[in-house]
């Protein structure tokens, strides 16, 4: 239960949910003063969130600290960690294991295998799922099949597959790390997600952790190009596409702030 109330009561907190429950009591208290205020701010903060121009500003904030925290050079490390995330099972009517955009992590693990920078590759991720009955397994086993598939040795191959969570994920991990007797991991993950992540695996997994970023949603602001009358037209306009963005930036922001209030981070 605590698990699920961790993933509904943010929702509120995010722009769609606070601002579908700002037009909602709106609507309750039209008849008072407040109400039509209540209806008009919770219209604002969508159009806010969604354009494209808060949605950088918020992206960058997360992702410029983790290129900065990424090593130009990558050590050796014991372990290549990959964070869950990205993959899609092979559930009919797909026929293989598919990657959507987080699915970055992944293939940035296996060139560091094949690099050499570690000798193994561990993938990492529960099954998340709240539906009865349902087939699909852990993220960490789709992760490691498709390795072997893409030519990654299944020996080098290790999983983790019982953490839902980050700071689940850095606890299991320094466990699984100690336990073979490894000093320092390579830690793979989506740029946005990086600093919490990196706060949580250095606080809880006793690991000396080297964050190596990748999915970076935007090019860096010096690549990015100068305003014009048409772009900030567009940048101000709402975007669905930029919603998400807000949100799941907002998403990381929160998750840091309520893991470092818990300790975690």
């Amino acid at each position: 239960m605590g698990f699920l109330l961790s993933k509904l009561l943010p929702l509120g907190l995010y722009p769609l949910g606070l601002a579908l429950v700002l037009q909602l009591v709106g609507l309750v208290g039209r008849r008072r003063r407040w109400g039509p205020w209540l209806s008009g701010g919770g219209v604002l903060l969508l159009w806010i969130a969604a354009m494209p121009y808060t949605s950088r500003q918020l992206v960058w904030g997360l992702e410029e600290p983790a290129a900065a925290l990424t090593p130009a050079v990558i050590p050796r490390a014991d372990a290549v960690v990959v964070l869950g995330s990205g993959l899609r099972p092979a559930l009919a009517p797909r026929r293989q294991v598919e990657v959507n955009e987080a699915g970055d992590r992944l293939l940035t693990g296996l060139r560091l295998l094949r690099q050499g920078k570690a000798p193994v590759l561990l993938t990492s991720g529960a099954k998340v799922h709240f539906a009865s009955g349902d087939p699909a397994p852990a993220e960490a086993e789709v992760a490691r099949q498709l390795a072997i598939d893409l030519g990654a040795p299944a020996a080098a191959i290790l999983t983790n597959p019982g953490s839902r969570t980050t700071a689940e994920e850095a606890r299991d991990i320094g466990q699984l790390g100690r336990q073979r007797g490894w000093t320092r991991i390579l830690l793979v993950t989506s740029a946005t997600h990086m600093p919490r992540s990196l706060a949580t695996f250095r606080r809880r997994s006793g690991l000396e952790v080297i964050p190596v970023a990748c999915d970076f949603q935007l090019t860096s602001r010096n690549n990015y190009g100068g305003p014009t009358a048409a772009s900030v037209m567009l940048d101000l306009a709402p975007d669905a596409g930029a919603l998400l963005l807000t949100s799941q930036s907002l998403k990381e922001h929160l998750g840091l702030l309520v893991y470092r209030l818990k300790g975690w981070s």
